[in-house]
């Protein structure tokens, strides 16, 4: 094959072969802002693994993006087919399914032609597992880029990998607490830990990866070479008493580590994977991975918190044209002074008025317009209201951002404050009517609080108060009403269904009928 002939594989992945035999293969998929893995990409990286094999002139492989970041988790349809299994679909088959991503690593981890990462952004779940499965990774030095494996916030574990490369990589303390908080660190930040070889300015990320590359040609994997940690001296035995100490150690409340399944399952994969080849401890990994997806808390989370909130994302937001000048807020009693906290972190331009009315706002949009906002929070609850002007009540800041809930009829006020939203960084959800969904919701009260949030989500829709049961799930776990591990009040009255419905008479059994048919193509059975 002549060097320098740009090869088509199958979609999304560009390569071009260099005299030096390096082949300089990018990922960059049509019509997306991000690269993000899909059944086609899998096609694409298998058809690219096929490739290199069977053609001599390629010896060493650099794997890069055409995008600003280098690749980020999985697209919808994938996480969907995971976390929805179909009646057909066995323990082994799921295994077979789930599995694919990991065995594809597996592959370019052992191939006898060294690939090297050449992270150009952010790398996030599968992006950042496929990246620590090549024999070198280069990153550029971004404070911008986002490098990390969230899957611990949707209720899953990394299941290409991830809880075994890691710890390898960083540690097991520096690993480990990465995969139980799920939070992202700088390229700079993991290079210093040991999952980057190196950081480097974006001009000479690319450069460098061929040289590493070059260096490369002719070398057989060495995974003792490869991995710092590869000994895992650090890594203890596992038992459930050793599992639920590590969780403790990082902040894990052992309540917690009963309701969401996804921190035993990290620990016990991190544990029962240590100092096995990795082959076995992938398949160790992904056992915890389907014991996940066949637990509804996974489903709840990965459908409320991770597809449905990217929907909310897109259909509640402000118009991108739209944005606020000016909020000069009036005196702020001490239970709404949150609201000033927020405004102060925030990047608009703010004032304050005495003469306004107190727990109020004016706000300015970029199109000159102005409004009068009613300023509450939920610390609010259990004061029943009805606005006689247009209100903004805001969550507090949790684990999944904060909600602002916008309690307007009229519609230009409604983008007016989802631009607000916007700008102190909350998500924008819209009740059409003069009382607050969300305060009402928070004050539900009963010996289960999670059947008394369901039941009074079932009086909101009652009363005609939520226009889209799965935004308002999105809501109440954006706002921290409901937890996440139940998906929502919606969530739970869907799964409850038979006992929480079983007493209903006259009309609100028509009512439950009713709603029963609206939440039936929503939830899964």
């Amino acid at each position: 094959m002549p060097a320098d002939e740009p090869r088509e594989l199958p979609m999304l992945i560009r390569s071009e072969l260099g005299d030096d035999g390096v082949l300089l293969a990018t990922i960059e998929m049509p019509g997306r802002s991000m690269n993000v893995f899909s059944v086609a990409l899998m096609d694409a990286l298998e058809a690219l693994l096929d490739d290199v094999e069977a053609t001599p002139d390629v010896r060493s492989v650099v794997l890069t993006s055409g995008k600003s970041s280098f690749l980020a988790g999985a697209d919808l349809a994938m996480v969907r087919g995971f976390t929805e299994p179909g009646p057909a679909d066995t323990a082994e088959v799921m295994f077979k399914r789930c599995g694919r991503l990991g065995r594809l690593f597996l592959r370019v981890e052992d191939s006898t032609k060294p690939w090297v990462a050449a992270v150009n952004g952010t790398a996030l779940g599968g992006g950042l597992e496929l990246a620590m499965a090549c024999r070198e990774r280069l990153v550029v030095d971004d404070a911008r880029a986002l490098i990390g494996l969230p899957e611990v916030r949707w209720g899953l574990l990394p299941g290409a990998g991830g809880t075994q490369r890691l710890p390898r990589l960083a540690g097991f303390e520096q690993g480990l607490s990465m995969l139980l908080t799920g939070r992202a660190i700088t390229p700079r930040h993991a290079a210093e830990r040991g999952i980057f070889s190196r950081a480097l300015p974006a001009p000479e990320l690319l450069a460098e990866a061929r040289a590493v590359a070059r260096e490369l040609q002719g070398r057989s994997p060495d995974q003792a070479a490869k991995y710092l940690h590869h000994a895992q001296t650090d890594v203890p035995v596992h038992s459930d008493e050793q599992a639920r100490r590590i969780a403790r150690a990082h902040g894990v409340s052992d309540p917690d580590f009963e309701r969401y399944p996804a921190y035993s399952a990290i620990i016990d994969s991190v544990l029962l994977g240590a100092r096995k080849d990795l082959a076995e401890a992938t398949d160790i990994e992904m056992r915890q991975f389907l014991r996940l997806m066949f637990d509804p808390v996974a489903g709840n989370m990965v459908r409320t918190l991770f597809l449905n909130r990217q929907r909310a994302d897109r259909e509640l937001a402000a118009p991108r044209d739209l944005r606020i000048e000016r909020i000069t807020l009036g005196p702020l009693s001490t239970t709404r002074r949150a609201w000033r906290e927020a405004i102060e972190k925030s990047k608009l331009a703010h004032a304050s008025d005495a003469a306004l009315s107190a727990d109020t706002a004016q706000i300015v949009d970029s199109q000159g317009r102005s409004y009068l906002v009613a300023l509450r929070t939920l610390d609010d609850a259990g004061g029943e209201e009805f606005f006689d002007v247009t209100a903004a009540v805001l969550s507090p800041a949790g684990p999944y951002g904060r909600a602002m809930e916008i309690v307007a009829t009229d519609d230009a006020v409604a983008q007016a404050l989802a631009a607000l939203a916007n700008g102190l960084g909350a998500l924008p959800y819209r009740t059409r009517a003069a009382r607050s969904a969300l305060l009402r919701l928070a004050a539900a009260t009963g010996d289960n609080p999670l059947d008394a949030l369901a039941l009074s989500a079932f009086d909101l829709a009652a009363d005609g108060m939520v226009d889209d049961t799965e935004l308002f799930d999105v809501a109440a776990c954006a706002a921290g009403i409901a937890p996440a591990f139940s998906g929502g009040p919606f969530t739970r009255l869907w799964q409850e269904r038979s006992r929480l419905t079983a007493r209903l008479q006259g009309p609100e059994a028509e009512t439950w009928r009713a709603l029963e048919h609206r939440l039936g193509p929503s939830y899964p059975s």
